[in-house]
């Protein structure tokens, strides 16, 4: 018995030495915040910068499931808790008002609308935008972007974290994204839609006045 209580704390000694290697041997940049990487002139597919959301808890991970009952029951249960601050919160009209955002953000950011910007992200957000369009403009390239349609807007998780609502979209969409050298003299033939997926977190403080909810972080799934 002693032989074995020796063996069974040596295994454990090894977990803890393993868990504290790769906890302590994280370089400062391996934290996963998203980053904007400009796109080559004859890459069709755009990604927007984000942030993560900081001070946050993180998100409830993606466990491996055989039944996806169990991601709807997450779901309804955050919601639930939304409900509890804000009583009128509705998961479809939110999904609706979300789509419709997504739309909004996508094209003003092509456009470098930073006025229409400004009114949908959070500080953090915004900044990470305006620094990426301001490093498009310095290369003297344009962005032009047309959204073919918004296949779907799914609701993929809900929480409240304090007094702030926050929710998770997944937009599935097909959009046709053409980077130009200004001035653009070059001829091109029909850009390829691309397939797109997104997923987009909004915040807002469920005991404000202010209905508007804003885009916290973005990101798009490997």
């Amino acid at each position: 018995m002693q032989f074995l209580d020796i063996i069974l704390l040596a295994l454990l000694a090894a977990f803890v030495l393993y868990r504290l290697g790769r906890v302590l041997g994280r370089r400062p940049d391996d934290s996963g915040t998203p980053v904007f990487r400009p796109p080559a002139p004859d890459d069709n597919v755009v990604s927007l910068p984000g942030r993560l959301l900081q001070g946050k808890p993180p998100r409830r991970p993606a466990a491996r499931k055989t039944d996806a009952s169990d991601d709807d029951a997450l779901v309804a249960a955050g919601i639930a808790e939304i409900r509890m601050q804000d009583a009128s919160f509705d998961a479809q009209d939110f999904a609706a008002g979300a789509k419709a955002a997504y739309e909004d953000i996508v094209t003003a950011f092509a456009r470098g609308d930073r006025d229409t910007l400004r009114r949908l992200l959070t500080r953090d957000v915004l900044e990470n935008f305006s620094r990426a369009i301001a490093e498009r403009e310095q290369r003297g390239e344009t962005l032009e972007t047309t959204i073919v349609g918004v296949r779907s807007a799914d609701v993929t998780d809900a929480r409240m974290s304090g007094r702030t609502a926050e929710v998770t979209v997944k937009f599935v969409s097909d959009i046709i994204n053409v980077v130009k050298k200004v001035p653009a003299t070059e001829e091109l033939g029909a850009p390829p839609v691309k397939e797109v997926i997104d997923v987009w977190t909004f915040v807002r403080d469920a005991r404000s006045s202010d209905p508007n909810w804003a885009l916290a972080e973005t990101h798009s799934p490997t």
